[in-house]
């Protein structure tokens, strides 16, 4: 009897311990819609939308044009490894392509933090933090 309560109770915290980790993976995920906010000057609303698997990292950021109100979609690729990550892509400028690149990493409360550098060949780079909230998603 005393053997079969301690092999329950092993099984249990094997269980639960199993349960944690799982729950630690998929919040750690960076796939999802994010509300980003860079800083440049004021802070700028972008979205920002990502899919990971595995090490490698896919999505799109919705950066402002000089256009009042419009947005461009620029695709990003990258990967993360040791939670940090770095996305890249590129979008037409007006002279020449602009080059993104977002580096960052998880924070312990959810939330992605690095910085935006966007640059082309004869502009110099141009580096802002940001911050981003994942946006939660609806029940249906």
């Amino acid at each position: 009897m005393e053997k079969s309560v301690t092999t329950m109770i092993a099984v249990l915290a094997l269980a639960a311990g199993l349960s944690a980790q799982h729950g630690k993976t998929d919040s750690a995920s960076l796939t999802g819609t994010w509300n980003m906010g860079l800083q440049g000057g004021h802070v700028i609303p972008v979205a920002l939308v990502l899919k990971q698997d595995g090490e490698a990292v896919t999505g799109t950021v919705s950066m402002p044009t000089s256009r009042s109100g419009q947005t461009v979609d620029v695709a990003l690729k990258g990967d993360i490894a040791h939670g940090a990550f770095t996305l890249a892509g590129s979008m037409e400028g007006p002279k020449e392509p602009v080059t993104i690149e977002i580096k960052g990493k998880l924070n312990e409360e959810g939330m992605l933090e690095g910085t935006v550098t966007m640059g082309g060949r004869g502009d110099g780079h141009h580096d802002m933090p940001y911050t981003a909230e994942r946006l939660k998603e609806r029940s249906k």
